[in-house]
């Protein structure tokens, strides 16, 4: 998953990223719960993939199983950790940026 680290660190990231105890997110991974619909949304648009994937393990009406994700297959490194600083910004700073490279491309 795009900047989310692996190991025993998944988990940390995770309840972090969307504002739930560790151990819930423990219990996502072991099949014992599962997040609330808003939840779900909201990791399927983080992600980019769909609730079907997310929830059944595949792609809306073709039955296909893919791995989510794969615009960030395509990034380097240096893009997605831009991506991730970005993210971070308030909506201000990030819309200056966003301003910032626009301009500079003419």
């Amino acid at each position: 998953m795009a900047d989310i680290p692996g190991g025993r660190a998944r988990n940390k990231a995770l309840s972090l990223r969307f504002d739930v105890s560790k151990e819930a997110v423990r219990q996502w991974f072991k099949g014992q719960a599962f997040p609330e619909t808003a939840r779900l949304a909201k990791v399927a648009d983080e992600f980019e993939c769909s609730l079907d994937w997310l929830i059944l393990g595949r792609l809306p009406s073709t039955g296909q199983v893919r791995e989510p994700g794969g615009a960030y297959k395509v990034l380097t490194e240096q893009e997605r950790a831009v991506i991730t600083a970005m993210r971070k910004l308030n909506a201000r700073r990030r819309n200056a940026l966003v301003q910032l490279l626009a301009d500079s491309e003419g």
